[in-house]
């Protein structure tokens, strides 16, 4: 768990992605949380299937850097935003980042404030020395969130572009 000044980052158990996958509000129900904004949709919901569920059954997999992580506001006391880690550090010590808010909650800071934390976290990790993340040129609140956590473009393929941070 990743506290920050208004959020608690939760990295989500086996039982509680499956909870997230099939039903709206169960999750928050088992946890104390309103009903809020939270939708699983795709491509988030095919990641987690087929990606996320089968690395997380395996107990060689560090399960924090295979799961997905949500966003509590402690105040409202409702799911406001997700991220993930896309597998653990690399031989170069990189590891990536993936990130959304949910809709009604847009332009709020949490996002930002979710990347912070989790970058944070993370640079602190044993064998993790940079966060790559990588956005469209034209998500250009997605870019804003990464600048203000210290992120640099580093590279661009076609309209993809890529983003670090290093300890």
């Amino acid at each position: 768990m990743i506290e920050t000044p208004r959020l608690t980052i939760i990295p989500l158990t086996l039982d509680q992605l499956r909870l997230h996958l099939a039903n709206k509000y169960e999750l928050e129900q088992t946890m104390g949380l309103k009903k809020g904004y939270r939708e699983v949709v795709d491509p988030v919901r095919s990641i987690v299937v087929y990606f996320t569920i089968p690395r997380l059954q395996d107990p060689t997999l560090d399960p924090l850097y295979h799961t997905l992580w949500l966003a509590t506001d402690r105040e409202k006391k409702l799911f406001v935003a997700e991220a993930k880690f896309k597998g653990e550090p690399d031989e170069t010590g990189t590891i990536e980042i993936g990130y959304g808010t949910y809709p009604g909650v847009h332009r709020k800071g949490y996002m930002t404030e979710m990347v912070g934390g989790m970058v944070n976290w993370a640079l602190q990790q044993p064998g993790v020395l940079r966060v790559v993340a990588d956005t469209t040129a034209e998500n250009v609140a997605s870019q804003k969130v990464l600048e203000k956590n210290g992120f640099h473009l580093f590279d661009q393929i076609e309209d993809m572009l890529w983003w670090e941070i290093s300890k």
